[in-house]
Order: structure tokens, then sequence, then C-alpha cells
């Protein structure tokens, strides 16, 4: 006969439920803890970098950049005037307008040259670059007379 009392089954029974108990509440005090004070491991992220590769396009925009700039600051021309500039790449880099040398994008070894021609009828103004990196490249319509 059962006197109501508790057996070792029992006892071992409710011990097992206590444990597991607390080894759950141990887990997410513990992780909640890591949260709150930064101790949590970072996640490793893996860094991709995508290079560009620079065209003849962006040489010339660059130059043709450059020559804006130079023209703002220097040019104190006629709101009416009819004028042709052409600024030498020579120029542009003595003056600090182009920071860094053009080079041919196939072969870096080789410096680029060329000019930007600055016309201004009345109050239209427009800049047109033309670039030469050796043999591989040259704008259209670039004429060696005005890279000097």
């Amino acid at each position: 006969m059962n006197q109501g009392g508790w057996g070792l089954k029992e006892f071992m029974f409710i011990l097992g439920v206590i444990v597991f108990a607390l080894i759950i509440t141990a887990g997410i005090y513990r992780k909640n803890f890591q949260e709150l004070f930064g101790t949590k491991p970072e996640p490793v992220v893996e860094k991709t970098t995508v290079v560009e590769k620079e065209t003849y396009t962006d040489l010339e925009y660059k130059l043709l950049r450059a020559g804006e700039r130079y023209q703002n600051d220097k040019y104190q021309g006629k709101y009416d005037s009819v004028e042709t500039w052409y600024l030498s790449y020579r120029l542009l880099r003595e003056e600090n307008y182009l920071k860094d040398k053009l080079t041919d994008i196939n072969d870096r070894s080789i410096e680029c040259s060329g000019y930007v021609r600055f016309e201004k009828d009345g109050t239209k103004i427009d800049y047109s670059p033309y670039l030469k990196c050796g043999s591989s490249y040259q704008t259209k319509g670039y004429d060696e007379k005005y890279d000097a």
C-alpha cells in the first residue's frame, strides 16, 4: 500500500526537471548578458571589393574637369566675347589642376598627353577634351599642335 510518501523514482524525476530548468535558465541568462555587455562575438563578414577598370572616357573626363576648374579660376572674359582657348595637359599638371598623371589604361608606364578646347560664344561655353595615350588611343579630332 502507498502511504502517500515519495519514493526514489519520484525524487529522481523531480530532481531531473529542476536540473533541466536550471540549464535552460542559465543559457538564457548568459545569452542576455552577453548582448547587454557587448561580449557577444562578432559574426565574420567577408569583404568583397569591386575593382572597376578605368576607361579612356574616364581619362578624358578627368582632363575635361581639370580644364573647367582652370577656366573658372583664371578666365576673365567679357560677357559677349567669342573666344577659343587650348589648355594643354602639361599646363593643367603644372598648375595642379590634374593631381595625378593620366596614364594609358593598358600600360601604366606610358603617360598620356592632350588638351582641352575651351570655346565661348556669348553665354554659351563648351569644353572638349582631346587625349592621346601612346599608340593605344587617340581622341577623334586630336591635333598635336595644341598639345604643347
